[in-house]
């Protein structure tokens, strides 16, 4: 179906991709696993022709026997989004946040199909709603993306890939900000959906789990090479390189916690409800999200906050910190660290996306102090560097400079700089694979024996749930929304 040949890529000089070949066969799904950085998603970037214009291209990607990187501009703009598509890793940046959904599929539709009647196009829509479990959106396509969950813009971004039945399909971390259950699913759709229309997906990943589920072939990716391919069978029982060893082995490692038990108290919440307004032709009315939530943490504890995709566990989150409108009781038992602001601090779910892209790290770690009117130099920012294992030349970076795993460091770092008592972590190691994963989960739990910090820990990943908070849970289902 495609076929890649002796690719490279350079990003202003530096070489992220070096002299790989691969290809893609009908009615197989051929896995692409790296860690971050790695260059996965440059792979999949570059054969739809999407790469910045600061990169440099070398090498043949054969698709319908022709080099699309000697095709013309327009014959890309028809293949693009028709007969090859793509499931894009950032719902959140690849959602236009000033369009409605409903337009956003119908344009998916309309910029292959401009003679499409309004009720084939109705017709389409209903299809590809149903297809990716979406049936209640043909009431709310005039909803914005911030209006609806990570799992549910997921979704909404492989009904917009499969809008025009591409031969080629490229899926690009699309189950990462996923429940297991809601993975499980997608994974069953994209098999079937491969099945019936015999589509070649090139299915980009850092998760050894879904790599066991989905994959036909795999291809490990390690600093710009591969490094390991073959069957799915071949590469979990006979695997070649060492990386490829201890990638296996991180998959099974956990690590273990001692649970600090304490009586005092120092945050909880009371009938704590979220809501948002909405306003139709006679009246206005709050649309709550979440209701009646209450629990309490104690001094060194760590809870978790679990839940399916869309069940309002972010939301929860930007609500305790007064980002989203929120009733009930939020007491703050040390009232003094509340003062000066540096009592609770987040990390958000996307690095990538939360922070500032025009701001070097030394400026991104710096802005809470410079807000708080605290003084400080570079050697605070070092310091803090260090402690989240990060060398210091990177305070000279911009994020979009930085791996996946780097970013989330930083955006922790930005957190603990402040010395904050409590620290929420929404979904800390979604995008990251095993290795790094062991690595941010041990790195919390170091500062967290050197410091005086609880965690609010938001995930879907129950085995990251019991490393980090024991069995303290709290589940959010239907009866809070």
């Amino acid at each position: 179906m495609l076929s890649v040949k002796n690719l490279s890529i350079f990003y202003n000089c530096n070489k992220v991709i070096d002299d790989i070949s691969f290809s893609l066969t009908a009615s197989k799904i051929t896995v692409l696993l790296g860690e971050s950085g790695s260059g996965k998603s440059s792979i999949g970037l570059s054969i739809m022709r999407l790469l910045p214009n600061i990169s440099e291209t070398y090498g043949e990607i054969i698709f319908d026997n022709k080099d699309l990187y000697k095709a013309s501009v327009e014959d890309i703009i028809k293949i693009r989004g028709d007969s090859i598509s793509m499931i894009f890793q950032d719902a959140n940046s690849a959602l236009n946040p000033l369009k409605k959904i409903g337009d956003q599929l119908k344009e998916a539709i309309m910029i292959h199909n401009k003679r499409i009647s309004r009720k084939d196009l109705d017709k389409k829509l209903d299809h590809l709603l149903k297809m990716v479990d979406l049936e209640q959106f043909l009431y709310r396509l005039n909803d914005y993306p911030h209006q609806i969950s990570g799992g549910q813009k997921q979704r909404l971004m492989i009904a917009i890939a499969l809008a025009n039945n591409p031969k080629i399909l490229i899926a690009d971390e699309p189950t990462t900000a996923l429940d297991y259950q809601t993975q499980d699913e997608i994974i069953k759709l994209l098999i079937d959906i491969k099945n019936r229309l015999k589509l070649s997906i090139l299915f980009i990943t850092h998760n050894l789990y879904i790599v066991k589920k989905i994959a036909d072939e795999v291809l490990l990716l390690k600093g710009g090479k591969i490094i390991d391919r073959g069957s799915c069978e071949d590469f979990f029982s006979k695997p070649g390189s060492q990386y490829c060893k201890d990638l296996i082995a991180a998959m099974n490692l956990s690590l273990k916690k001692n649970f600090y038990y304490s009586t005092k108290k120092i945050f909880q919440l009371k009938n704590f409800s979220v809501f948002y307004q909405k306003k139709d032709l006679f009246r206005s009315y709050n649309n709550y999200i979440l209701r009646n939530i209450n629990f309490i943490l104690n001094e060194k504890e760590n809870l978790a906050i679990i839940g399916n995709s869309g069940s309002g566990k972010s939301t929860l989150a930007k609500a305790i910190m007064g980002l989203v409108k929120s009733e009930g009781e939020i007491i703050f038992y040390d009232s003094d660290s509340f003062k000066n602001n540096n009592y609770i601090q987040i990390v958000f779910q996307d690095p990538f996306s939360s922070l500032n892209p025009r701001l070097k790290v030394r400026d991104i770690i710096a802005e809470g102090l410079q807000i708080n009117n605290i003084k400080f130099d570079d050697n605070q920012i070092i310091e803090i560097l260090n402690k989240l294992k990060l060398d210091s030349n990177i305070k000279d970076c911009y994020p979009h400079q930085l791996s996946g795993g780097q970013r989330q460091r930083v955006a922790i770092a930005r957190s603990l700089i402040l010395k904050p008592r409590i620290l929420i972590l929404d979904e800390p190691t979604t995008a990251l694979d095993f290795i790094t994963q062991n690595e941010i989960v041990k790195l919390l739990i170091d500062i967290q024996q050197s410091e005086n910090i609880s965690y609010i820990i938001i995930s879907h990943d129950i085995d990251l749930v019991k490393q980090i908070a024991g069995e303290n849970i709290y589940k959010l289902n239907h009866e809070n929304l």
